[in-house]
């Protein structure tokens, strides 16, 4: 039986920091981005998907309420790193 391998995946120091767990890293700069991507994601079977929220909630609408349902891979937003202040 094959096991399925935790991804994290966004901006470069959130992806470093969980790569250190041993979580495979998949920088993405940016949301927009996603696209290019998440075709290797689904491809390769995952069992689920690290992502700071804010990097998250920028994925436009519908697709981010499709990968909030998912079950293959499961999507997991995580708390920012920083907190913006005003």
């Amino acid at each position: 039986m094959e096991t399925l391998r935790p991804v994290v995946l966004g901006r470069q120091l959130f992806v470093d920091l969980w790569a250190i767990e041993g979580f495979e890293p998949i920088i993405c700069e940016s949301p927009s981005d996603l696209g290019g991507i998440l075709e290797s994601i689904s491809k390769n079977e995952r069992a689920f998907v690290i992502v700071e929220d804010s990097w998250f909630k920028a994925i436009p609408g519908t697709l981010r309420k499709r990968l909030t349902i998912s079950q293959k891979p499961v999507w997991i937003p995580f708390p920012d790193l920083f907190v913006e202040t005003s």
